[in-house]
């Protein structure tokens, strides 16, 4: 049930700096072919303006919507199902960077620190496999470090057992208004809508 998830045993991110988990971790932007698209995405979060970035896209619906609605904010975008990305990008504006890649690596070792005005994570999967856990100590200290002053991180999801692991690696956050949102919501949060679940959740900054 998934009131009774627990967290998985995970990889501690060794001295070496590099992140364990899908799409190869962070080795995988070490290799050359892959540094072009590196260099984009700095081109894309390097033009004037605020930075939202939604971790775990899925369709992209919410973040396609928010890039209509907020047009003065560059989107970023990530998803590891890469077809996922593919299928959505024609239907994304020039204010939105899709791209198809592990939240860990792109926190860990791409972002700049203090560029992202909010980050967004709506229902991340609870998933049994230590090596795709998106939350623990290093993700939420890499999260804070790119936030800039007063950025937001938001967190919604019906896993209760989720939302209490959640809860206990955000000690050094406190709780402040949610950023606007357009109309679009996650295919997840329909869902709970529909069946009125439980939503735990909140958006949160970190403490000064």
């Amino acid at each position: 049930a998934v009131m009774s998830w627990k967290p998985p045993t995970t990889r501690e991110r060794g001295t070496s700096g590099r992140v364990p988990g899908a799409l190869y971790g962070s080795l995988l932007l070490e290799q050359p072919k892959h540094r072009a698209t590196v260099d984009a995405f700095h081109a894309f979060i390097d033009a004037p303006g605020p930075v939202a970035l939604e971790v775990g896209m899925d369709n992209a619906t919410v973040l396609i919507d928010h890039a209509h609605t907020f047009p003065d904010t560059r989107w970023v975008g990530l998803e590891i199902r890469r077809r996922k990305v593919e299928r959505a990008k024609s239907a994304a504006p020039e204010n939105a960077y899709l791209w198809a890649m592990d939240a860990r690596t792109v926190f860990a070792t791409v972002l700049p620190p203090a560029r992202l005005s909010q980050v967004d994570i709506w229902f991340p999967t609870p998933t049994e496999n230590g090596n795709h856990v998106l939350f623990g100590p290093a993700f939420v200290a890499d999260v804070a470090r790119a936030l800039a002053p007063g950025g937001v991180l938001t967190i919604s999801t019906d896993v209760y057992g989720l939302w209490m692991f959640i809860e206990g690696l955000l000690t050094d956050w406190q709780p402040t208004a949610a950023p606007p949102r357009g109309d679009a919501r996650s295919r997840r949060e329909r869902v709970c809508r529909r069946q009125e679940l439980p939503v735990y959740g909140g958006s949160f900054t970190p403490r000064a």
